[in-house]
């Protein structure tokens, strides 16, 4: 179902998406929808919530807890855009969100930036001290970071790996 549905509000966007749709690409009717979420809302809230924690997942186990920070950087952000390429709808979803800053997720998003700026600052704190600097660096690059991916969905013949090393040169010594 939420595969569905995160199929439908990536392409119609939330508010063109119908509970109808939906339950037409799931395979179920309409009724169970609302059954198990309650409402669109709830079922936008539900994609939402589980598009961030697989991204969040993705991104804790990307690098060894030994590596430095421009290879813990570089690994993350390979993460990543693989989980951007192969989440194209959640990404999509995902990213709307964030940038709109409004709609029924938009606290959800909220949420899942600042536990992805945590991580950032994280591990920034091996080459800053100082935590101002960290975590203004951590927002700046998460913001940055969806930006690339979205560049780098325009640019196929840009590698991964490639993109990654582009803004990890970023990271400060």
């Amino acid at each position: 179902m939420l595969e569905a549905a995160g199929e439908v509000f990536a392409a119609q966007g939330f508010h063109e998406a119908s509970m109808d749709a939906i339950a037409s690409r799931a395979g179920i009717s309409k009724p169970m929808l609302y059954n198990y979420f309650g409402s669109k809302d709830g079922l936008y809230a539900a994609y939402i919530a589980r598009s961030g924690a697989a991204l969040l997942s993705v991104l804790r186990e990307a690098s060894s807890p030994g590596a430095t920070a421009q290879e813990r950087m570089y690994d993350g952000l390979v993460a990543f855009l693989t989980y951007v390429e192969g989440h194209r709808a959640g990404w999509s979803v995902l990213y709307s969100e964030a940038v709109g800053r409004a709609g029924p997720a938009v606290g959800s998003v909220v949420e899942i930036r600042s536990r992805l700026a945590a991580i950032v600052s994280r591990v920034l704190a091996l080459e800053l001290e100082d935590p101002v600097a960290r975590d203004a660096l951590a927002h700046a690059f998460v913001g940055a970071g969806e930006s690339l991916a979205n560049w780098w969905l325009d640019h196929p013949a840009q590698s991964k790996q490639e993109t990654a090393a582009l803004l990890t040169r970023l990271i400060p010594r």
